[in-house]
């Protein structure tokens, strides 16, 4: 069904029917459970006469989730860290989607309380790639991800897990720790933002 969305571009319940020959009852059961999870989006065609058409279309998340742009990310990255004195054209650029991912994510982040602000960026991030869950623990607040979006990327420049950790950092407002990286060989990546009082207990 996807395929035929993104080779349509947009498409009725009956179109999809007559690409898949299957019943439209189920078409439409399936479209809604895309629909719920943020894949499609749907538009009203009306007529001057008869009803209106239901179009259905891929949602930009489900053309980023079946395209190939993580990997045409990691070769333009690889490529341009190969270059020589290259690296602060890389910080620049990674600098600067730094900027736009959390510029694009700031009214949902409004709590007032640390906690709030640091559940809000979790679900802000999590379509980004970035944050997938969070916990907190008496040394603080952890911000975590199971899976890297750019992991030939990372292994090329630093540049990548930087420009998250600048966001992260942006949105919650205060100073954020990195612990683990998943290009080092860890099972997630992992922020901290340490408890005060905790760490001044630990230290005496």
């Amino acid at each position: 069904m996807r395929d035929v969305l993104a080779v349509r571009g947009e498409a009725t319940v009956a179109d999809i029917s007559g690409d898949l020959s299957l019943n439209q009852a189920n078409i439409r059961r399936h479209l809604e459970v895309m629909r719920a999870e943020g894949l499609v989006d749907v538009t009203i065609r009306r007529h001057e006469i008869g009803r209106p058409s239901y179009l259905y279309k891929l949602t930009e998340l489900a053309e980023e989730m079946s395209s190939h742009y993580p990997r045409l990310v990691d070769r333009m990255v690889k490529r341009l860290a190969s270059q020589p004195n290259s690296a602060p054209l890389l910080i620049e650029l990674f600098n600067g989607v730094a900027e736009d991912v959390a510029g694009a994510h700031r009214q949902q982040v409004t709590g007032l309380t640390l906690g709030q602000r640091v559940a809000e960026t979790s679900i802000a991030l999590k379509e980004e790639g970035i944050v997938d869950h969070w916990r907190k623990d008496d040394d603080g607040f952890h911000l975590m991800n199971t899976t890297c979006p750019y992991r030939k990327a990372a292994e090329a420049s630093d540049a990548p897990c930087n420009a998250d950790h600048r966001v992260v950092e942006s949105l919650i407002g205060v100073p954020v720790e990195q612990v683990s990286r998943i290009v080092d060989g860890h099972h997630m990546c992992e922020y901290v933002i340490r408890d005060v009082e905790y760490v001044e207990a630990k230290a005496k």
